[in-house]
């Protein structure tokens, strides 16, 4: 007499608390329970809450003009060259910068929808042409934005830093040792930026998004991370042989 089959019960539906604890603590949850439901909004809107309420924090504890000159002067070129200008033409170009960067950072709710979109946009042609993942948009929006949180841990880690240390030593591009960058002297722009691309944070993120595109298709993790980092490592070699040849 045959016995029937023994069928796995579906995983417990999460609440929002719980996708969010799991994302640092067991993504592969939060993941999973992804298929059921692909929602991202939460997530980006906490993300939008704690950058907004970071950048009040540099106002108010640096200032965007500090900010904006101490990048400046991690380009020794661009400074000397802006040190020439006539005093109304550089106060001109630093409101000008000064402007720009309040903008993008106070814009940041809608600048991080771009750029999900975009890396959404690339995992998804890459996993569904590449290893035929079949994953949804929407799943991937949700997994690039829960793997975002962690830079919670980097945002909270360079608002301590922020106190800590003179307004004119604070680096927002790079304010906390978590990469090998941080070590490496602003004049050597090309090695900073890309021993910069090694940042514990960003490998964490990383390793996020590679278990969700596990979890939600037959991809598997090792190949996953790989190919992502790969992608990551690529534009922050572009990015640093840009930036090379501006300072």
């Amino acid at each position: 007499m045959s016995t029937p089959a023994v069928t796995g019960e579906p995983a417990p539906a999460l609440n929002e608390g719980q996708r969010l604890l799991y994302t640092f603590t067991a993504p592969s949850q939060t993941m999973q329970d992804l298929r059921r439901n692909a929602s991202w909004w939460v997530p980006w809107l906490i993300l939008s809450v704690i950058s907004l309420g970071f950048c009040f924090a540099v106002d108010k504890r640096i200032g965007w003009e500090q900010v904006v000159e101490n990048q400046i002067q991690k380009n020794p070129k661009a400074a000397e060259k802006l040190e020439k200008l006539p005093p109304a033409q550089l106060d001109k170009i630093m409101t000008m910068q000064v402007n720009i960067t309040k903008g993008i950072a106070y814009g940041v709710p809608v600048v991080l929808l771009i750029l999900a979109c975009i890396v959404s946009g690339v995992l998804a042609g890459t996993f569904n042409f590449g290893f035929g993942a079949k994953l949804r948009f929407a799943e991937l929006m949700a997994v690039t934005f829960y793997s975002w949180l962690i830079s919670i841990v980097q945002s909270a880690l360079s608002l301590i830093l922020m106190f800590v240390v003179q307004p004119d030593q604070f680096d927002i591009q790079n304010p906390v040792a978590t990469n090998l960058g941080y070590f490496v002297p602003a004049t050597s722009t090309f090695l900073k930026s890309v021993l910069g691309a090694f940042d514990v944070i960003t490998i964490w993120q990383i390793a996020v998004i590679a278990i969700g595109i596990s979890v939600l298709s037959k991809v598997k993790k090792g190949p996953a991370f790989a190919t992502i980092f790969s992608l990551y490592f690529i534009v922050k070699l572009i990015g640093a042989g840009l930036g090379s040849l501006n300072s």
